[in-house]
């Protein structure tokens, strides 16, 4: 049997997420020429169970990249990096989307990403909408992922989320040594649009998201890992006068970041009164981020 889709759920929250997103996605696959793949290390708790629990999805082993039973901010990333590429390379559709397990997929979402894909692009990104509670909560989805928040325009973009993400296998391809050993959204990407390949922002392709409670010690040293990451990738992409522009413009980082979510928000007329009320924590997640980022400049390219 041919696979129209296949689907890679990234491992972050755990145990009670991944279930969570394992069932809306199996009441919209079943049945239907469709894969769903988990991609997993030793450290992910309960994983045992849950796969005697779902023996219709396919559950793909990783080496643990460090000995330690939790993961740490530094290491985090690049273990769910690792994970991803696992699950790509396991991938047999002609169509590979992939999601994070804190993702709660409404039910005509993979019919979305069938029908997006009748346009000619080969990479469609989809917007996403924040269902959980808290400020904190509301802080890091308006930091990480406000600029995926509905109303949004469909066409091209500059950057689209690995939280709502698909992918013509022809596309992605051409560009398996980026992401053959570890998938990182941004290179990818870079990647596809140096090889002329237009990153379409799909509107239409909804994903709901919720992460459950969260700690702001954890929250704040994340964003600054993720944006010393970022840092260093972008280093590795730019030329040295350029990254030295970058390093000199890094303290307007959060002013310009925060200016532009607040227009969005603003002009959109949704959740203003959480975004009002959070904003104190979204600076001290984006002053964070700024640092690290500023750091991975500094740092340059990883080896």
């Amino acid at each position: 049997m041919t696979i129209q889709l296949s689907i890679i759920v990234r491992v972050v929250a755990g145990r009670e997420f991944l279930r969570r997103c394992l069932d809306h996605l199996a009441r919209q696959t079943a049945g239907r020429p469709f894969e769903i793949i988990v991609p997993y290390d030793a450290r992910v708790a309960g994983i045992e169970q849950i796969k005697n629990d779902y023996p219709e999805i396919i559950f793909v082993a990783t080496p643990a990249l460090s000995r330690e039973d939790r993961l740490t901010p530094g290491i985090a990333h690049e273990v769910y990096d690792v994970r991803t590429a696992a699950g790509l390379r396991a991938a047999r559709g002609d169509l590979i989307a992939i999601l994070e397990d804190f993702g709660i997929a409404p039910p005509d979402w993979c019919d979305q990403i069938l029908r997006a894909h009748q346009l000619p692009h080969g990479v469609i990104g989809g917007s996403l909408e924040h269902v959980g509670r808290g400020l904190l909560n509301w802080a890091v989805f308006f930091l990480d992922l406000g600029r995926y928040q509905l109303p949004l325009r469909e066409g091209v973009a500059e950057y689209l989320t690995d939280n709502n993400v698909s992918y013509k296998r022809p596309a992605l391809e051409t560009v398996k040594h980026v992401w053959s050993e570890r998938y990182n959204e941004a290179t990818v990407h870079w990647a596809l649009a140096r090889n002329g390949v237009v990153l379409w922002r799909r509107p239409q392709m909804v994903m709901h998201q919720d992460r459950g409670q969260l700690k702001l010690i954890t929250c704040l040293t994340e964003r600054f890992f993720w944006g010393r990451i970022f840092g260093r990738k972008r280093a590795a992409e730019c030329s040295r006068a350029r990254r030295v522009i970058y390093i000199l413009a890094s303290p307007l980082i959060p002013a310009i970041v925060l200016a532009r979510l607040t227009g969005k928000i603003m002009r959109g007329a949704r959740h203003r009164a959480q975004f009002i009320i959070a904003f104190p924590l979204t600076v001290a997640l984006a002053s964070c981020w700024t640092l690290g980022e500023l750091v991975g400049y500094l740092q340059g390219a990883e080896t």
